[in-house]
This record gives structure tokens, C-alpha cells and sequence, in this order.
């Protein structure tokens, strides 16, 4: 049967403990759960690119309001509408964005339907990704669920590092008819992220 499809970013496997910290986050633009987030050297997160060889912060897996106490939006997802202009204070109305920020993390991410479908045996190589909408690159997600509408892109494998994700396997779940997860159209596979800013160096600057 056919590999349900559901996509929604990069979603953590077993997060590590202590594997999350806060951040303050940029408020002039939307962010979803399930995305990779850079930071920037105003020292705010910002969403991160998805193709290339950029080193990524993480994933973000949630979001709190001032002081990182209290919810940041209505929403489901950082609407940046909601908030206050982006300031240098607390009061002034900076908000945080919780990052699963560990280099040794392991996600797992919905593979699309473009070009040719990946194979075991493409384990250990590096892709990019891709949104759903018409572009690739034009960043979206569901205003629902408020998950970032993310994929690996198929067509995007690469024989060297140049590339966001490193396929670490295929992921061992089930799908929503009883049948196993498989290779396809739709798979979702086990990843890591292939150059991770605390893999180089030890601060997590801005975190608490």
C-alpha cells in the first residue's frame, strides 16, 4: 500500500535530554515547527536555508512569549503578525523559539515524490529539501497543524557533503493502513543534520 503523506518538517526522534534550549527569534517573519532555523549574527534565530552547505542551529520544536513564560501566539506556528515589533528588550516584545540543538539529533522527514525515489542504498548521503508550494523554495506550512511543510527533495542527492540533511535510514513506523513504512514516494527517512553550528564550536550564544 501506499506511504501516507504528511508532511511536516524535520520531527525529532527520542529528543535528546537537555537537547532543546531557547532562543530569541527574529519576529519579522513567520516560523513553523518542524523547520531548521540558522543564527544570525544579530545573535536572533532566523529560518535557515534548505539547499547547501550552510551550518544549521537545529530544528525548532516550540515557541513562548517574553522571558520565555508564556505562549508567543494564538497560532499554532510563530505568526510574526501577532507580535510586537522586533526589539532589543524583553518588555519590548522579543519572543523564543525552542530549538532542538544537540549535533548528534536525529529527525525524521517525508521524502517527496519528485524525480527518482531514494533507496537504501542511498544511506549515508546528503540531500536538500524542499516546501511544498509551487516554488521549493518559497517558504509555507499549514496554519492548521502549524508544521512547516518540508520534504526531502529526491532529486537533490549529492556524492559530497554539499547538502543540508544526511540520510541516516529508513525510519521503522507504520503507516495509517497497518502497512510498514517503505521505499517510495512519501517514505520518511531517518536524518541528521549534516553541518550543525554547535558540531564546531561549543557556545550556544543567546541560549538559555
Amino acid at each position: 500500500m501506499a506511504n501516507d503523506n504528511f508532511p511536516r518538517g524535520l520531527v525529532p526522534l527520542r529528543l535528546k535530554p537537555d537537547g532543546a534550549h531557547y532562543y530569541r527569534v527574529s519576529s519579522t517573519a513567520d516560523i513553523w515547527h518542524g523547520e531548521l532555523v540558522e543564527l544570525a549574527a544579530t545573535g536572533y534565530v532566523v529560518a535557515g536555508s534548505v539547499t547547501g552547505a550552510v551550518n544549521k542551529l537545529g530544528v525548532v520544536v516550540g515557541f513562548q512569549g517574553p522571558d520565555a513564560g508564556s505562549i508567543a501566539t494564538d497560532d499554532p506556528y510563530f505568526d510574526a503578525s501577532d507580535l510586537a515589533p522586533l526589539a532589543t528588550g524583553l518588555e519590548s516584545g522579543d519572543r523564543f523559539v525552542l530549538v532542538a540543538d544537540d549535533p548528534t539529533q536525529l529527525f525524521y522527514i517525508q521524502e517527496d515524490t519528485g524525480g527518482t525515489a531514494l533507496a537504501l542504498a542511498d544511506i549515508f548521503t546528503y540531500i536538500d529539501l524542499l516546501y511544498r508550494g509551487a516554488s521549493g523554495t518559497t517558504r509555507d506550512g499549514s496554519t492548521t497543524t502549524g508544521w512547516a511543510s518540508l520534504e526531502l527533495d529526491a532529486s537533490s542527492l549529492v556524492t559530497t557533503t554539499a547538502a543540508v540533511l544526511q540520510l541516516v535510514g529508513l525510519h521503522d513506523t507504520m503507516n495509517s493502513d497497518g502497512t510498514r513504512n517503505a521505499v517510495g514516494d512519501f517514505a520518511k527517512w531517518v536524518v541528521r543534520i549534516g553541518h550543525h553550528a554547535n558540531a564546531t564550536t561549543s557556545a550556544q550564544p543567546d541560549a538559555i
